[in-house]
């Protein structure tokens, strides 16, 4: 398994456990997590979701994106 460790869209770069101001937020917030929604077939789903700790989320719906990623579990290389 793997999870997001950072995504860089438009030049700015989210990584897990940073502060950031994102456009559109009132103040600064905490990454708590980075979701790949890719797959998913709902309804305005798809895409990358930054959230934060204060309980927002920033949606990319590009996947004009960089992602690093960590491996989580299983075996490393």
């Amino acid at each position: 398994m793997f999870k997001a460790k950072s995504i860089t869209f438009n030049s700015e770069t989210y990584m897990l456990g940073q502060k950031y101001k994102p456009p559109g937020f009132t103040r600064m917030a905490t990454v708590t997590n980075i979701v790949d929604n890719r797959n998913t077939f709902s309804h305005n789903e798809g895409g990358f979701e930054v959230r934060f700790d204060s309980g927002d989320f920033l949606r990319i719906y590009s996947n004009d994106v960089v992602i690093h990623w960590e491996q989580t579990g299983g075996e490393k290389g």
